[in-house]
């Protein structure tokens, strides 16, 4: 990959310290959806300009990807997540395709309940492909990749994130992945503070979590989404989301109180739970030194639990 220059540290560190690599949404949202690195993003182009408006789905974005959306499969798992996150908030049954139909409105929108980040601005892998060194060939403060992320670390990247949480406190942060746990409570800060862990189990297979609290902010360092260990079926998903949802409010989701139909199908009729799922405590033995929490299934016994795959939409 050529670039049209050498970029130096500073100005490398200060186009760091901005919303470049970020999916974006509503910074004001109560939730918070952080990977450790954009799964694309900006090439780099002198000269460097810090993105210093958070960038969104807006109604321009959506309709220029419309065709693409179908293919992103971990925005709807993440939609998912969100649909049933809103069920549990506002208290209404979820509706089968109510995931479908945030997705196609809601999801990362600017004035929306969500605001996806990354850690780093620069994605992991460029191409598949495409190694680092030669993808960031004449670049020297980006070789070796370690060198780059020294630089995000104990530069003005974390910084930003640090500043940008305490400003708009979120209700709750998503860390996807244990496997960045360290990198993700070195981002915010959360090194000597106690944890909890919690266990759901909607199904047979127990995902674990991990929260962290502090400042009125929650971080819940979850699975990632897809992969053998992570939150892939639809009932992991709703459930995880249906754990979100105990911490959020109905006032989270005044701007799709309603969900629209997609494609001239028929909108979602919203009907309210008679009261709130309560959720119990595993024995400190079945998951450690520290109690966990089991989620009940989200169905009633007499139901059949949906399981599968999330499907594309197509």
């Amino acid at each position: 990959m050529q670039h049209s220059k050498v970029f130096a540290r500073p100005d490398l560190d200060r186009y760091f310290a901005s919303y470049v690599g970020m999916e974006g949404g509503n910074p004001k949202a109560p939730v918070w959806i952080c990977d450790r690195s954009p799964a694309c993003s900006e090439p780099l182009v002198a000269p460097l300009q810090p993105r210093m408006a958070p960038p969104a789905w807006d109604a321009v974005f959506r309709h220029q990807y419309r065709e693409d959306m179908g293919k992103w499969f971990g925005h709807q798992c993440m939609a998912r997540i969100m649909a049933a996150a809103r069920a549990e908030a506002l208290r209404v049954r979820l509706g089968d395709n109510d995931w479908e139909q945030y997705y196609r409105r809601h999801l990362y929108s600017p004035r929306g309940a969500e605001f996806r980040l990354s850690l780093f601005p620069l994605p992991a892998h460029v191409d598949g492909r495409t190694t680092w060194s030669k993808a960031f060939r004449g670049q020297p403060e980006l070789i070796p990749q370690s060198r780059y992320l020294d630089l995000c670390r104990h530069g003005e990247r974390f910084r930003f994130l640090a500043k940008t949480r305490a400003r708009w406190r979120p209700k709750v942060v998503i860390c996807l992945s244990h496997r960045h746990a360290d990198e993700y409570i070195e981002a915010f800060s959360l090194g000597g503070l106690a944890s909890e862990e919690h266990a759901l189990q909607p199904a047979d297979q127990v995902r674990r979590l991990r929260l962290f609290t502090k400042d009125g902010t929650t971080w819940i360092i979850c699975p990632a989404i897809g992969g053998s260990a992570g939150m892939t079926s639809q009932v992991q998903l709703d459930a995880f989301g249906k754990f979100l949802g105990m911490r959020l409010a109905e006032s989270d989701f005044k701007h799709c109180a309603e969900l629209d139909a997609v494609d001239d199908g028929a909108p979602a009729r919203a009907e309210r739970l008679p009261e709130r799922c309560e959720t119990r405590r595993l024995p400190a033995e079945a998951g450690g030194s520290r109690p966990v929490e089991r989620v009940r299934p989200m169905f009633p016994a007499n139901e059949p639990a949906r399981a599968g795959n999330c499907e594309s939409l197509v």
